[in-house]
């Protein structure tokens, strides 16, 4: 287990598994993704400012549920997020496809090997952000 800064409060914490945010703030996090899925289902291919705006949410939440994977950008991202190797625009996770192989072991090591969680969802949009979808998944 190691201590990490809880990505809402700030507060440190024992990090048990792949958990980014402290068992105080886990309900709350939870409860926003929760909006936001439900915002998307019925807003499909809102903008990030759109989601903002309409939810309260910060842009920290949002980027940092675009790499979990948890949601994704659809169409051009204008470099909204970029792969942590070589910083090419991506619209989902940490890296990109070519530096995806060296980017997992990478994460694997830092983590622990534990794995993503995902989203499933039959709405497809072309533009905006979605629900991550397994079948999206590279590698």
């Amino acid at each position: 287990m190691a201590t990490i800064e809880c990505a809402r409060c700030h507060r440190y914490f024992e990090k048990v598994a792949f958990e980014a945010v402290c068992p105080r703030c886990f309900p709350i996090e939870e409860q926003e993704f929760a909006r936001i899925k439900e915002y998307l289902s019925l807003h499909p291919g809102a903008s990030t400012n759109e989601v903002m705006r309409d939810l309260n949410v910060d842009l920290k939440s949002i980027k940092r549920y675009l790499k979990e994977e948890r949601l994704e950008i659809v169409g051009d991202n204008k470099g909204f997020i970029k792969c942590e190797l070589c910083g090419k625009a991506i619209n989902s996770g940490r890296f990109c496809d070519g530096c995806y192989k060296e980017g997992q072991a990478l994460r694997h090591k830092e983590e622990g090997a534990v794995k993503s969680a995902y989203i499933k969802s039959a709405e497809h949009t072309t533009k905006g952000i979605r629900f991550r979808d397994n079948k999206d998944k590279k590698g």
